[in-house]
């Protein structure tokens, strides 16, 4: 049982309200799915606040009490924003890696021409790019790893309390880490296109180099679109299990911790 009264309790529960909203909110406008761009501010909105009022009863415990000073409650609320924003940051640079693998494997096909419009950042790119990006964010609701996200921000009431300011050498040390594994796996998505095509351009070079009235040009684009195509076919599927599961194993790695 709570010993305030009335006119102390709806401030106190306001407050927490308040501190969860900031975090909440932040993380779930840059998740994947939840942050994209054809989704109305008011759904997110709406969204955040949802589960802010069925997460805030379970870290109640843990925040401190409302401060008196107005600017320590700015500096309270712009470090749980910054906390939010990182959590949801964390799958987005993941997910990035994929259209960094479409564009490799877009060059190697000759299909770095062909760009579409990304609704969901609003961007242009490769069309690779595009559908590994969009068969991802699918598979993620799909599978339900949305879920771990949701979790992971919840989970980081302990890892980060609120009060104590963001651990800024940490967090960058993190996303450092999250870059680089990002483009480890851009790499590795993108190497069965990579040798191929340095081995298409290795025997066109030869076949120019025997033949130089021939027009290789003309010839190739079409030989390599066509292989590029069906390696794509080939592969689609088994590249983005392999990354679903790679995306869970870093995302879970990192929210625990070392």
């Amino acid at each position: 049982m709570h010993s305030l009264s009335f006119s102390e309790l709806l401030p106190a529960n306001a407050f927490v309200l308040l501190i969860v909203l900031c975090r909440v909110a932040a993380a779930v406008g840059l998740m994947p799915g939840f942050g994209e761009a054809y989704v109305t501010m008011r759904v997110r909105a709406s969204l955040a606040v949802l589960i802010t009022i069925v997460v805030a009863p379970l870290v109640a415990d843990t925040l401190p009490p409302e401060p008196t000073n107005f600017l320590r409650l700015t500096m309270l609320i712009i470090g749980e924003i910054f906390i939010g924003a990182f959590m949801g940051l964390m799958s987005k640079v993941l997910l990035g890696s994929l259209e960094t693998a479409g564009a490799i494997i877009a060059t190697q096909s000759s299909l770095a021409s062909a760009i579409t419009f990304n609704p969901g950042a609003e961007t242009q790119e490769t069309l690779p790019a595009g559908l590994f990006g969009a068969l991802a964010l699918v598979l993620i609701f799909a599978l339900n790893l949305h879920h771990m996200l949701l979790i992971g921000v919840v989970d980081s009431y302990q890892a980060f309390p609120v009060g104590e300011g963001p651990p800024f050498d940490d967090l960058s040390r993190v996303m450092i880490q999250l870059v680089s594994q990002g483009f480890i796996i851009s790499l590795e998505l993108a190497a069965p296109y990579i040798i191929l095509g340095t081995l298409f351009y290795l025997a066109l070079g030869l076949i120019g180099r025997v033949m130089p009235q021939l027009q290789v040009f003309y010839i190739a684009l079409p030989l390599q679109i066509m292989g590029g195509l069906t390696m794509l076919a080939l592969t689609l599927s088994a590249s983005i299990l392999w990354f679903l599961g790679v995306f869970q194993t870093l995302l879970t790695g990192f929210m625990r911790g070392p």
